[in-house]
């Protein structure tokens, strides 16, 4: 059960000794469906494009109110918007939202199924508009002969009873994003008056947990800090019964909130810890949700090698309450994301030359990397906050990236070789096929 060379080592050998006998048993290993092949010196590595994607996932921005003024949301700190809780009221009509799920059922051509994200603000602050829509997308995806399924991210302050009912009764998927014990929470997310907030949305998610449900309810951690609590942060959102939580830091300019260098590092040691724990608890027959690591394990089990770092632009687009339509949810009503609006359809030729230049082949730092088809330059939001233009590779990452997949690439190995039939656990959690596990 022991693995007798653990990816990371493999991987070491192959940047050490082209020639090295090590890479021969990783392809054999992984059947050649992993990570890519470094370039040879002198050579460019180019992966051949994919066709237009159809559309999947819409995301409704239903509202820009909030009732939280977060010191680090990234909504309206830049252009001269007004900052977090202040002023941001617009919000989704029923046309709008009825011409967004016509546009959905339209632009996904021949799949089968499609998905609804409703998304903010704090998108229950317009529940009448996500249940009419929720009808409606029923209504619209059975005469299209497709299946739709519907998931919100909310700050859970408005977790009453009734809303917990519509959400679980129409097995809406649900992320709460909570920052995790009450210091750690109050520090950052708080009420636009200053006052604290995890006490009063602790009832609302506690009885949203509780209550039966169809689909799993996880957390999503925004890290604006010294990331040393992270762990303990984990533990104490899986206690309340979450059955996962992941990590981000903050996407922001500010000084004050966004992690530096040695911050990074220590969120990178914070992740080799929990990661530790998910691969001694995978072994033992559990399961720990440490997010981060799941969503990696899963890219790597399913083998898909990335030309775009994400879904935006290529099948998830987001649709701002005015009916403009947007890479994803984080550039809605910036104009650098934008690729057309509702009512005139999709910018054909601003969506192509975003496709065209947001390719990890267009990005001459990542054509060389081992780990492109895994990263493919990273967030372009972060791309536009940190680098300055949204196409750009986010150099500041790189090297986190590359250890953090390499960390990835050994807990896979030590699962492929111990027991594989968890990989496929994993893979079916995010709604994929088992694949067969292989012997060597």
């Amino acid at each position: 059960g022991a693995d007798p060379q653990g990816l990371t080592r493999v991987v070491e050998a192959r940047r050490q000794s082209p020639a090295s006998s090590a890479w021969e048993e990783l392809e054999g290993l992984l059947s050649r469906r992993l990570i890519l092949r470094e370039a040879v010196p002198g050579q460019t590595a180019r992966t051949a494009p994919k066709p237009a994607a159809p559309l999947k996932t819409l995301v409704l921005h239903v509202t820009d109110a909030c009732n939280l003024g977060c010191a680090y949301c990234y909504h309206g700190r830049s252009g001269g918007s007004p900052g977090p809780g202040e002023g941001r009221r617009r919000a989704m009509t029923a046309e709008t939202a009825r011409r967004a799920v016509d546009f959905l059922m339209a632009a996904s051509a021949g799949l089968e199924e499609v998905v609804l994200v409703f998304f903010g603000g704090e998108p229950l602050l317009n529940l009448p508009l996500m249940a009419e829509t929720v009808d409606y997308a029923r209504r619209r995806s059975a005469e299209a002969g497709k299946r739709v399924s519907f998931a919100v991210t909310t700050n859970g302050t408005l977790l009453t009873p009734r809303n917990i009912a519509f959400l679980h009764g129409n097995g809406i998927g649900v992320t709460v994003s909570m920052d995790g014990s009450e210091p750690v929470h109050d520090r950052f997310r708080r009420f636009p008056d200053g006052s604290p907030s995890y006490r009063t949305i602790l009832p609302g998610v506690q009885a949203l947990l509780n209550a039966p449900r169809k689909k799993p309810v996880v957390a999503r951690v925004t890290v604006a800090e010294a990331p040393d609590h992270v762990p303990g942060t984990l533990d104490h959102l899986l206690a309340l019964g979450f059955s996962e939580a992941g990590f981000a830091p903050v996407t922001t300019d500010d000084g004050a909130f966004q992690l530096d260098t040695p911050a990074m590092d220590r969120l990178l040691e914070m992740f080799r810890l929990l990661s530790a724990r998910f691969l001694e608890t995978a072994l033992a027959g559990g399961f720990l949700g440490f997010t981060n690591l799941i969503d990696l394990l899963v890219t790597l089990h399913e083998g898909e090698v990335k030309t775009h770092p994400c879904g935006a632009g290529l099948g998830l687009f987001s649709v701002s309450p005015d009916g403009g339509l947007y890479l994803c949810q984080r550039f809605t009503g910036r104009g650098e994301g934008r690729m057309g609006d509702l009512e005139s359809g999709l910018d054909t030729d601003r969506v192509a030359a975003f496709r065209g230049m947001a390719g990890a082949d267009r990005k001459p730092e990542c054509r060389s990397c081992w780990v492109r088809a895994v990263c493919a330059g990273g967030c372009y939001h972060e791309a536009l906050i940190r680098e300055g233009r949204l196409t750009a590779p986010n150099r500041h990452y790189c090297e986190w990236i590359k250890t953090w997949t390499a960390m990835g690439l050994d807990a896979y190995a030590r699962l492929f070789l111990a027991c594989p039939d968890y990989l496929d656990q994993l893979s079916l959690l995010r709604g994929h096929a088992p694949l067969h596990s292989r012997t060597i």
